[in-house]
């Protein structure tokens, strides 16, 4: 996601994260990952919220993962496009969520 930020911006798209994990976490793996964009510290409210809780972790400091997913909103509130990935290494490409955001802008 990082290096698509320019393309994002370009289409006025706002890209957040949301974080399971506490603020300490969070800020290593930006360190970690030189990502530059927002992310959300939640604890969990909203992975239950958008419906996304990984039913197979451990049952221990696991708790509330998240499965890995894409949630486009609209400049209203709206939730537009949801797409949710088993494995946590998948993530929607750029260029999906882009053309996606493409379509809702009528462009």
């Amino acid at each position: 996601m990082q290096e698509s930020l320019d393309r994002f911006d370009a289409q006025n798209t706002t890209v957040l994260g949301i974080s399971k994990y506490g603020v300490g976490d969070t800020l290593m793996w930006l360190s970690k990952n030189e990502w530059t964009f927002p992310i959300l510290v939640d604890g969990g409210p909203a992975i239950r919220e958008y419906g996304i809780p990984n039913p197979d972790h451990d049952g221990t400091d696991r708790e509330g993962i998240p499965h890995p997913a894409t949630i486009i909103v609209d400049t209203d509130g709206v939730v537009q496009f949801v797409n949710v990935w088993v494995n946590y290494r998948d993530r929607t490409a750029p260029e999906e969520i882009l053309s996606r955001i493409s379509r809702l802008a009528g462009s």
